[in-house]
């Protein structure tokens, strides 16, 4: 029989054996906790870092919030406080670990990543005089891994920023919004060497046109001093060129709008067909002035918000015509208003024509403001024939003489100071600081110069002069009427005011009128006009009998009818020129926005 028991060898063989599956287990399982302790480790800190740069964003994001624009010089303390609050309210101990808050400027930089170009966000905390960027970095200290922690602790520093940017740009104006169709159509067309005959201003008034579509149409025609996609915005505005060619570059930018008033077109064709079009010139510059920044930098930002603003038609082309006409007086002999009064002429020279400019926040606080806008500066004459040519009041016969009137009227101007309280919807809008000092005329009455001349308007200086005589019982003595007139002048200086604008809300929107302390309108500068009287006879013996006859009717009527010819004149020839041909109003002035844009605001980085 043969043996059943295993060889000695196969025995020890399954001894030694015996625990392996054991041993690699406890291998497996050590290496299964080694591999999960290093996921919950790197997921752990994968959190951490989230939840860090979660809160740097939302760090970030309350410096766009806080207002229009950051302003990262003038309101440095008040952002770094908003921001520690910001994070505090988030769970952020800022204590244990103190954020790191940069302020500096951004801009869209081209960069080569493996032979491509891309475009990215760059910010640059370096010296500036307008920093309209924030950066946040945020530190954490937590524990490099839990399990290292029972033998050998170790730290580490966990980190993260976001940057964000915002900026604004403001366009906004000075003087009336008003446009009477009879006065511009005899001052534009006085202008342009014809007869104007628009229906409607309201249509030019209400269409806005952005710079950058008005110099694209120039530069489509060819007609720019430097290719606009080569040459700076200055060398571009140094652009001399023809009305005519200026109104059609409008009719090409216009026509890209897709609505229109229907009397736009005609009335830029109108104007367009005129005779002296093609022999006014101006430069662009005459009218579209860019701000000075304080550095290059600041430069590019005022360029690109004057590019992006939107001015009126109507302001821009009136601007433009007057630009090309500022060194001559515009003789206007038929003007379109009935005073009831003969040989009424009227001379119109635009000194300094409108300019439009664009203001940008931040911006740098040297001056005082952000930028400024200005009416028109004017010098206008005006004579009328006194009394219809003649008066027989019986005892005293008034003969033909003319009243004569200068204007100076000197520029308003509004500045920019500021613009805070930016909440675009479910706020009470923003509320915009300016400076504003009104129009102040000096105004002079005398000697109208000769009746049938409509080109000699004679020496205001000299008082107006009647030619009269009285009947006696003897004859005629001829005598002389010397008439003088004391027109106080207005004088104003900045006066600061806050004003509310609602984004919401279409724009232009009035934000105010501003009127110095002491009335100084038009209507107050007449009410006190003074007339003096003068009687200059060559024989007072011969009036001993009527001289307080004559004397009552000239106080007691040729000087009333003299003062009220005046009061006619400037309230319905000065004032109407001024505030609804030229939007200048005398003593007052409205301020009015016509464009919000506000630029950023979202994380950069």
């Amino acid at each position: 029989m043969l043996s059943t028991s295993r060889s000695p060898g196969r025995f020890s063989r399954i001894c030694r054996q015996r625990g392996a599956v054991g041993v690699g287990l406890i291998l497996l399982m050590v290496s299964m906790v080694l591999f999960l302790a290093m996921a919950v480790d790197t997921g752990r800190l994968y959190m951490e870092k989230r939840k860090l740069q979660k809160q740097a964003d939302l760090a970030a994001l309350s410096l766009g919030r806080s207002a229009c624009y950051i302003d990262g010089i003038n309101n440095k303390d008040t952002l770094e406080t908003l921001v520690k609050q910001n994070l505090a309210a988030n769970g952020f101990d800022t204590t244990a670990s103190n954020p790191t808050i940069e302020f500096g400027a951004a801009q869209i930089k081209t960069v080569n990543k493996g032979g491509k170009e891309w475009k990215e966000w760059d910010f640059s905390s370096a010296s500036s005089s307008v920093k309209s960027a924030g950066r946040v970095t945020l530190s954490k200290t937590v524990p490099g891994s839990l399990i290292s922690q029972l033998y050998n602790p170790n730290d580490v520093t966990l980190s993260a920023s976001a940057a964000v940017y915002k900026r604004m740009s403001v366009g906004f104006g000075v003087g009336s919004r008003t446009v009477d169709v009879d006065l511009t159509n005899s001052v534009l067309g006085a202008a342009l060497g014809g007869n104007l005959s628009v229906v409607s201003y309201q249509g030019l008034a209400d269409t806005k046109i952005r710079l950058a579509g008005l110099l694209s149409a120039l530069n489509d025609m060819g007609l720019l001093a430097v290719d606009l996609s080569a040459g700076t915005l200055e060398e571009v505005l140094d652009t001399q060129l023809t009305i005519a060619q200026f109104i059609e570059a409008n009719i090409l930018a216009v026509s890209d709008y897709a609505v229109l008033d229907a009397d736009v077109l005609p009335a830029l064709n109108q104007m367009e067909s005129m005779p002296e079009v093609s022999a006014l010139y101006l430069t662009l510059s005459d009218i579209i002035k860019l701000a000075a920044g304080a550095n290059e930098e600041m430069n590019d930002e005022i360029r690109r918000a004057a590019l992006a603003s939107q001015i009126a038609l109507f302001d821009l082309v009136s601007g433009a015509i007057y630009a090309a006409n500022k060194d001559n007086f515009l003789l206007i002999p038929n003007l379109a208003v009935d005073l009831g009064v003969a040989g009424l002429v009227v001379a119109l020279k635009v000194t300094e024509p409108p300019q439009f400019t664009m203001g940008v926040l931040p911006a740098s606080a040297e001056d005082g403001f952000v930028t400024s806008v200005t009416t028109s500066q004017v010098e206008l004459k005006m004579k009328a024939t006194l009394l219809g040519g003649g008066l027989d009041l019986g005892v005293l016969v008034l003969n033909v003489g003319t009243i004569g009137v200068s204007a100076e009227v000197a520029k308003a101007e509004t500045r920019l100071l500021d613009a805070n309280g930016c909440q675009f919807s479910g706020g009470n809008g923003m509320t915009m600081a300016f400076a504003t000092k009104p129009s102040v005329a000096l105004l002079k009455v005398g000697d109208g110069g000769p009746p049938n001349d409509s080109t000699d308007f004679g020496d205001v200086s000299q008082p107006i002069r009647l030619g009269a005589y009285v009947n006696i019982v003897l004859g005629t003595v001829p005598v002389e009427i010397d008439i003088s007139a004391n027109v106080p002048v207005s004088t104003s200086d900045f006066i600061e005011h806050s004003n509310t604008v609602d984004p919401m809300l279409e724009l232009p929107q009035l934000v105010g009128s501003v009127s110095p302390p002491i009335g100084t309108t038009l209507s107050d500068t007449l009410n006190n006009i003074e007339l003096d009287a003068e009687l200059n006879v060559a024989n007072l013996g011969l009036l001993n009998g009527v001289l307080d006859i004559v004397l009552g009717l000239l106080t007691n009527t040729v000087l009333p009818l003299v003062a009220s010819l005046l009061n006619s004149l400037l309230l319905s020839v000065l004032d109407p020129l001024l505030s609804q041909v030229l939007g200048i109003q005398v003593g007052t002035a409205d301020v009015f926005v016509t464009s919000i844009e506000v630029d950023g605001g979202g994380l950069i980085e």
